[in-house]
């Protein structure tokens, strides 16, 4: 991040000579991403026009487009770039290395009808759910733009009376104007994106699923190539790619049962500290402090943990229906339980916090906690937690997955990315998980079968073909470790 940020500044002080030394630099990572190209013959006939993603500046992110850029390979399709209004000459450099040279910028002059929308709607936001229920063009929901705000503040919930709000508002209506004029311009019939979440990307995966456009969002969660498919405006709530209910009856029983292998596998090893991705090193790998020393052996009481979130880091990735953000849903969880005296609840802060910077969950304590909820410091260990606790309540946290193939119950508030997998309790409204959590609704879980189906949800989600052995692509977070490691990959 502190990487990214000095980019952008030398990139101000001294563009031309700042893209230069990028560009030395990834000498070697370019010229291997046009041998994926050059040598490939393949001849696909399907897509014309292909509208591609080129502002986001990293480079594993790039091997990822020229994988899908190989795949389309033909002598008739036309290829579209943009850029985003940051790394602007960086990410446009590197696109003309890679021959593409049909280049837009978000980046561009002022507009003042644009500026007087803004001006109009922020009068109308009194409340932080006025943001939620905007009237934006197209019907985009107000939950993208909330998300957009939030992160540029970098708060547990948006703040109204920021005096940048308006500005905020303005970018995220330019980027649907420039949207707009990019897709009639490119007339695409596929899009490439590295996100669906943020102002640059949120408009254009909205209005491309409207008019019928399909979407990649070329991913790589926990170091694994997961590309998927925008089809309908909803799909952008799918959040990053993921198995749902309906997969699992796919598969005989015996694919089930080696899946199943694979996926227990897994989580073990990652609560083990073995695996490579970078959530999971910060979760478990480390010296940390030992629970232990806490002392927090309570007789007769259950003891439940509650894993809080990356506040700022778009709540509603996933379709959040029953809460404004994190933060709403936190002071709601805390207060309810503190009301059920049978259960010791330890609140832990998510594991990356500190690397994502901005609010942390000491900050939103304060005040003293009821005496049977506790507060984890950031430095204990996340292994030695899962143990201690006999179940869990998360939002949509990979602790779920972990929490379940240990054997033990797991309780969401809203939809996710796993809520109808079988795994976790999923209540039916806010005011239903309000009850549960005042109650033993730890004894309503089949144990049994939520480790199954969760044994086999990680099987499908960290599994990889075995064909693709070994693609385990390197942590993206870390540039120069990418400069050694993509020429080779």
């Amino acid at each position: 991040m502190l990487r990214k940020i000095k980019l952008k500044i030398s990139e101000k002080l001294n563009p031309k000579s700042n893209v230069l030394f990028e560009k030395l630099k990834n000498k070697e990572v370019i010229d291997s991403l046009n041998e994926i190209y050059k040598n490939s013959n393949n001849e696909q006939k399907k897509y014309k026009s292909l509208l591609i993603d080129g502002g986001y500046y990293n480079l594993n992110y790039y091997y990822r487009l020229q994988l899908l850029r190989t795949a389309l390979k033909s002598k008739t399709i036309k290829e579209y770039a943009f850029v985003w209004d940051c790394n602007l000459n960086t990410c446009k450099n590197l696109l003309k290395a890679i021959g593409i040279k049909n280049i837009s910028s978000l980046s561009g002059s002022f507009d003042k009808e644009i500026s007087l929308k803004a001006e109009n709607l922020l009068k109308n936001i009194n409340s932080k759910k006025d943001i939620i229920n905007i009237n934006l063009p197209y019907n985009i929901p107000g939950t993208l733009l909330y998300d957009t705000i939030l992160k540029r503040q970098r708060c547990a919930t948006v703040n109204i009376k920021d005096k940048n709000l308006k500005e905020y508002i303005y970018k995220f209506l330019y980027s649907i104007k420039f949207a707009e004029k990019l897709i009639n311009y490119s007339k695409p019939d596929l899009l490439a994106l590295s996100h669906c979440k943020s102002y640059q990307c949120s408009p254009l995966a909205w209005l491309a699923s409207k008019k019928g456009i399909s979407t990649i969002v070329l991913g790589n969660e926990f170091n694994i190539l997961r590309l998927w498919k925008i089809s309908k405006p909803n799909d952008i709530y799918s959040g990053i790619g993921h198995p749902v209910g309906k997969d699992f009856k796919r598969f005989s029983e015996v694919n089930k049962s080696k899946l199943r292998s694979v996926g227990k596998k897994y989580i073990f090893d990652r609560i083990s500290g073995n695996t490579s991705d970078l959530s999971g090193r910060y979760a478990f790998q480390g010296k940390r402090k030992k629970l232990s020393e806490l002392d927090l052996y309570p007789k007769g009481k259950k003891i439940v943990a509650i894993y809080s979130a990356c506040f700022f880091d778009f709540p509603h990735t996933y379709g959040m229906k029953r809460f404004i953000d994190m933060l709403d849903w936190l002071k709601l969880t805390i207060e309810k339980a503190s009301e059920n005296r049978d259960v010791l609840w330890l609140l832990k802060p998510h594991p990356m916090e500190k690397w994502y910077g901005g609010v942390k969950l000491t900050d939103l304590i304060d005040r003293k906690l009821p005496e049977n909820i506790i507060l984890i410091p950031y430095d204990y260990s996340g292994q030695d937690i899962i143990n201690l606790a006999d179940a869990l309540v998360t939002f949509h946290g990979t602790s779920a997955i972990e929490y379940s193939v240990m054997g033990k119950p797991v309780l969401v508030p809203d939809r996710g990315w796993y809520h109808d997998c079988g795994f976790v309790l999923y209540p039916k409204s806010r005011e239903d998980y309000e009850n549960l959590l005042t109650s033993r609704w730890y004894e309503l879980v089949n144990v049994e079968k939520a480790k199954l189906n969760a044994e086999l949800f990680s099987g499908i989600f960290f599994g990889i073909p075995k064909w693709q052995e070994g693609a385990f692509f390197p942590d993206e977070s870390n540039e120069d470790y990418l400069r050694k490691k993509l020429p080779n990959f």
